[in-house]
């Protein structure tokens, strides 16, 4: 394990304004990691994104595209929690990434205008063994070694599954959130076959998800929040999973609720 323990300091918590009023923040005083994947599953707006933005920037992880995330306005509200969350390693270190699946596209535009402006300062060089080219070299190969398929003429999920292939490393701290959202069962599937290589080289993850394939992740601390703060429940106990097993054993019962012309379909 890398991350063990993050303690929640009370001093802050009479304020009722986001993100002090949040129900993980208000009625839970620490979070304990003993096993190498955590899974935080709950309803949209249980909190789920603003607890691992508040881990990501407690400790002062970088976003998969490189930026850091202390001082960035889009975290401004979050970075208030930074001071009350103390985390506590067994082993720290800054490898590893915050993803958010919101920031993929992103990326990919970002990874491709770096690759264009190489390209395009390269043309501008007309002497073959100019000293000047050697930094837009480095570039491609850099851009070449990491990802050996171009991003830009593949599929979403094949950037995507690329994209952690070449970016897991040994003994990191990954903070992913909804990591599943342009992947199809299959390839939900292969993320956690490469979550798991990275977990035997002593990686650590923590996932905020909705997809009950992920939640699956076999011998796995699963933390559900809501309303009541949050708890550690089993599989079986996670409300999506069991509406989902309730609908694909009977989607028309659902459908004769949903819709009033139901007898017609």
């Amino acid at each position: 394990m890398l991350l063990k323990e993050i303690i929640f300091r009370t001093s802050a918590k009479k304020e009722n304004t986001y993100p002090f009023n949040l129900p993980w923040f208000l009625q839970t005083d620490k979070i304990r990691f003993s096993t190498p994947v955590t899974i935080l599953v709950g309803d949209n707006g249980s909190g789920k994104s603003s607890l691992m933005e508040a881990i990501a920037l407690s400790n002062q992880a970088i976003a998969m595209t490189g930026q850091p995330l202390l001082h960035n306005p889009e975290y401004a509200a979050i970075e208030k929690l930074e001071p009350y969350l103390s985390l506590h390693w067994q082993q720290q270190n800054k490898r590893g990434f915050f993803f958010r699946a919101d920031d993929f596209i992103s990326f990919i535009r970002e990874t491709q205008q770096r690759k264009y402006d190489a390209q395009q300062e390269l043309s501008q060089i007309q002497d073959p063994h100019s000293l000047a080219r050697i930094p837009y070299l480095h570039t491609l190969y850099d851009l070449a070694r990491l990802y050996p398929i171009d991003l830009d003429k593949v599929s979403h999920a094949e950037a995507f599954l690329e994209i952690f292939k070449t970016r897991f490393r040994p003994n990191a701290l990954y903070l992913l959130d909804e990591p599943e959202a342009p992947l199809t069962s299959e390839n939900q599937l292969s993320l956690i076959y490469l979550i798991h290589e990275a977990v035997l080289q002593g990686a650590q993850f923590i996932i905020a998800t909705h997809s009950p394939i992920i939640m699956a992740y076999p011998k796995t601390d699963i933390m559900q929040l809501s309303d009541t703060g949050l708890k550690k429940i089993s599989y079986d106990q996670i409300p999506q999973v069991s509406f989902l097993r309730n609908f694909l054993d009977s989607p028309e019962r659902y459908f004769s609720k949903l819709f009033s012309d139901s007898d017609d379909l």
